[in-house]
């Protein structure tokens, strides 16, 4: 009787510690997840975009994913003069030795090259912009 409870007692802890270690350990990655989501750029982004040099504005959006340690793929996508929409790919690294500053360079037709600069963190996406013949600035907020 007592080498029962005794083989008894042990395979409930055994189970009992499985069971938590499990339990453990999906807390712990679903944790992290929440961290590196709340901080890296991977999400949907929804804002507006401003020229500096002509004043124009418009609603911008963006969809990110992360496609390598620290590199990102950006398709932004908006309304220039309220009717005419806009879409682009770019890449967007965050910049070595920061937590929340990103670049992105993409060569456009007739535009020219625009270079951007972003701060991401917190839910804000905070960029300047710059091109040929045009600079300004990306505000937006996380949506998902």
């Amino acid at each position: 009787m007592i080498r029962f409870v005794t083989a008894h007692s042990r395979r409930v802890l055994t189970c009992l510690v499985v069971v938590l270690a499990t339990l453990s350990s999906g807390q712990q990655a679903s944790a992290g997840n929440r961290g590196w989501f709340a901080a890296g750029p991977s999400g949907v982004w929804r804002g507006q975009w401003v020229s500096q040099s002509s004043g124009h504005r418009g609603a911008l959006g963006a969809r990110i994913r992360q496609t390598g340690p620290d590199q990102y793929s950006a398709l932004f996508y908006g309304r220039f003069a309220v009717v005419i929409p806009f879409v682009y790919r770019a890449p967007l690294n965050r910049v070595p030795g920061t937590a929340d500053l990103y670049v992105s360079s993409k060569r456009m037709p007739l535009l020219g090259t625009y270079q951007t600069t972003a701060r991401i963190s917190h839910g804000q996406f905070q960029a300047d912009f710059a091109g040929r013949q045009d600079r300004g600035i990306f505000t937006m907020t996380r949506r998902r």
